[in-house]
């Protein structure tokens, strides 16, 4: 079952389900400092509300259907995500399972943080953790961004690589299996 499951992604980032991320003792072994958490607040299952001290948290309230608009709360995901790798922390992006919106985001991250075209960052996602498979509507969404720097990288208005951290370091990518 995947959603007690996370799965590391790259130096700060790891992407899993949410009874990972409801577990006191699995969240202080991993050291998580964040936890983006995509979906809303609910008390009727185990660690629906859960805060675990010490932890930053940012809330979406996003659905897993091809026609919500998840691109709405990019910009506010991504800065979470750049906040806590520049801060040195380590970050959980977590959906119910860690299979769609979560792995939408850490796309949108592989992309627009290190620089990787969404072939490569999703070929990078689902060696790490087998599972991942945005819906539709959020895999249309990322080849949008996706086309988009393209251009902008072509045209010479965005870099190749992004200067995420501020020592000027790129998050060293994680082999698959590692």
């Amino acid at each position: 079952m995947t959603c007690g499951t996370t799965t590391r992604v790259d130096e700060n980032v790891h992407i899993g389900g949410y009874l990972a991320a409801a577990d006191p003792a699995y969240v202080k072994a991993q050291g998580y400092t964040h936890i983006l958490k995509l979906f809303p607040d609910d008390s009727t299952y185990a660690g629906g509300t859960h805060r675990h001290p010490g932890v930053t948290y940012k809330v979406v309230d996003a659905d897993d259907l091809p026609e919500y608009p998840l691109d709405q709360h990019f910009a506010e995901c991504l800065q979470f995500v750049q906040g806590a790798v520049r801060d040195g922390g380590q970050i959980l992006v977590h959906c119910h399972a860690g299979v769609s919106r979560s792995s939408t985001i850490v796309l949108l991250h592989l992309m627009i943080n290190t620089g990787l075209p969404l072939r490569e960052a999703y070929a990078l996602l689902k060696a790490a953790r087998p599972v991942v498979n945005p819906n539709r509507g959020f895999r249309a969404m990322l080849e949008a961004i996706d086309r988009r720097a393209l251009r902008f990288r072509q045209e010479g208005r965005a870099p190749a690589r992004p200067n995420l951290t501020a020592a000027g370091a790129v998050p060293r990518l994680r082999p698959p299996g590692s």
